[in-house]
């Protein structure tokens, strides 16, 4: 008892190591609040993302391939609830008259939505994509003004033009309305005289549907939707039945990846020529997996930085302890003189690094919980008060800070806090232990 009364006592005698303390509670605090973040903000993203997304595409078919025998042989298996066949190209879509700018704009990231003028073109049958995404209210969305929405049928024909439906966004941005006239500009490869193929220009004429928002900005950012006729007839009129990617919906979101490896033997079998099958299967989380990771990676680089940070504190703790043996030299001799072994020396001093630790962990974690819990509220409390917003949430297409507390993540950092303290107090603590009886009385 008296080793703990003693770890007590030179502590409270002692503030310089409420910095050991502190550094402690920083390094724990901040793993948990930037951690919890990143987790938050990437349960959102993948959220937004899978909005935007069929559960499971089927791309990389070829040309020859019959996407009909194949959507009825996906529709055949239990699991799949709907099929949808695309065309996907690409191009300029501009008004008449107007060019593209001289050179690319700095534009957002994929993560913000973008807003160059090159886009990605999906050509879809509406009713049909309506069963495999939420195409049916990306058109009505009630954050679309009245002026902005397209009707019931989407992309059928205005005025004898093919028409097109744009993100919120870029019609805001670029001033358009229902009704107006753009140019889709683009290309395809026609075979020549002697069998090669070369690209041409092809420009489009459609008149602006609507608008469309998803939760996911970088898809509504660099994509516009067409009827897939328009683009069967302008770009591949000598294939009927071409479909370059089929999106499935399934009943059981749980059973996704098995159900995936079992459209991908489906494809295999149906798709085949010369004993070799073609296509491939990707669910929504593999098609967008390197955006998907490279949050991911991010959220790593910050952990590697922040236990960098702990690391540091952890110095700090060492040099504490380490000043405190050095000052308590004297009692070091009276208390082997009073019958004090090694080993009760190196308790009396593991306990003040232990201590130090187990008040800064618990401070840590309180605190980071806490910050955690009400992050929108702090978020709201700094703009108010300095007018900077740490969070810009409206850039990320998010109503509140997110913030996503694991418990596991909480025993890791709390271990990793605890292990570390352990370490650093016992590197004073066996070197105190060592010192000789009467050399440290005679030093007192």
């Amino acid at each position: 008892m008296y080793r703990l009364f003693l770890a007590l006592r030179y502590l409270l005698s002692r503030p310089i190591n409420l910095l050991g303390m502190a550094g402690i509670t920083i390094s724990v605090w901040a793993l948990i609040v930037v951690v919890a973040v990143f987790t938050g903000f990437l349960d959102v993203v993948e959220r937004h993302v899978h909005a935007a997304n069929a559960d499971i595409v089927v791309v990389d078919l070829p040309s020859w391939s019959d996407s009909r025998r194949l959507m009825k042989a996906l529709r055949d298996d239990p699991q799949v609830a709907g099929t949808a066949p695309r065309l996907l190209h690409y191009g300029l879509l501009l008004r008449p008259g107007h060019r593209p700018p001289p050179a690319p704009l700095p534009g957002r990231s994929a993560l913000h939505g973008g807003d160059q003028p090159f886009l990605f073109v999906q050509g879809i049958d509406p009713r049909a994509e309506a069963t495999v995404t939420g195409f049916a209210a990306w058109f009505t969305d009630p954050e679309i003004p009245a002026e902005l929405r397209a009707n019931d049928q989407p992309l059928l024909p205005r005025g004898g033009l093919p028409t097109v439906l744009v993100s919120l966004h870029r019609m805001q941005k670029d001033g358009l309305a229902p009704g107006d006239k753009v140019v889709l500009t683009t290309a395809r490869l026609e075979a020549d005289t002697k069998g090669n193929r070369t690209p041409r220009k092809v420009q489009i004429e459609l008149v602006v549907a609507g608008a469309f928002k998803t939760a996911h900005s970088g898809f509504d950012g660099n994509t516009v939707f067409v009827a897939q006729e328009t683009l069967q007839r302008e770009l591949f009129p000598d294939q009927p039945d071409v479909a370059q990617e089929i999106a499935v919906r399934v009943h059981d979101q749980a059973q996704l990846d098995e159900t995936a490896a079992r459209l991908q033997r489906i494809v295999l079998r149906t798709v085949e020529r010369d004993f070799e099958g073609w296509g491939q299967v990707l669910t929504w989380r593999q098609k967008n997996g390197p955006f998907l990771e490279s949050v991911q990676h991010q959220r790593a680089l910050m952990q590697i930085v922040l236990i960098v940070i702990m690391v540091v504190a952890a110095f700090l703790m060492l040099a504490t302890l380490s000043m405190m043996v050095n000052e308590k030299v004297a009692d070091i001799g009276i208390l082997c003189a009073l019958g004090g072994t090694p080993l009760g020396v190196t308790q009396v001093f593991l306990a003040c690094g232990l201590v130090i630790t187990a008040c800064g962990v618990a401070l840590g974690t309180a605190g980071g919980i806490v910050t955690g819990v009400y992050l929108e509220e702090v978020r709201q409390c700094v703009r108010w008060l300095t007018g900077i917003d740490l969070f810009p949430i409206d850039v990320y297409n998010l109503d509140r800070v997110p913030c996503s507390i694991d418990p596991l993540w909480l025993l890791q950092v709390a271990g990793m806090a605890f292990a570390t303290g352990l370490v650093v107090s016992s590197l004073p603590a066996l070197r105190a232990a060592r010192h000789d009886p009467l050399v440290s009385l005679r030093a007192g």
